[in-house]
């Protein structure tokens, strides 16, 4: 690349990648039990470069639709396990009789929608202009 501009494109592919790679290295951490400062630095590099690929989502019209692909994922994945996985828990709480209250975890909301933006952004990616 020259010495003046890296194309918008181009850092936002390589945010895409770094961010799925930093959030398989976050789960693979929290699933081994590793250390918990490797597990917060690798969550700050998958924040990170989401931040980069919101600054530079617009920089043409297939990263615009990478983006839009993403968030649309995203956004229907956070409204169904936001509403979903209470009632699902409820159904089998009160088919088995369990009185344990809630044992899914609020953040799980949070955690299916950012990896529901990767498998959206990465899916468009594959597929191309469908």
């Amino acid at each position: 690349m020259p010495k003046s501009k890296m194309n918008r494109a181009n850092i936002f592919m390589g945010a895409s990648w770094a961010g799925l790679g930093a959030l398989v290295a976050t789960t693979g951490i929290a699933a081994a039990g590793g250390p918990v400062v490797l597990g917060a630095v690798s969550l700050m590099l998958a924040i990170a470069s989401s931040i980069v690929m919101f600054t530079t989502r617009r920089a043409d019209e297939y990263t615009e639709g990478l983006w839009n692909a993403g968030a649309s994922v995203a956004f229907g994945t956070m409204l169904l396990s936001f509403l979903g996985l209470p009632f699902a828990e409820g159904v089998y709480d009160g088919a088995t009789g369990a009185k344990d209250g809630q044992n899914i975890p609020a953040i799980v909301v949070s955690v299916l929608a950012i990896v529901a933006f990767y498998i959206g952004l990465f899916i468009k990616r594959l597929l191309g202009d469908r």
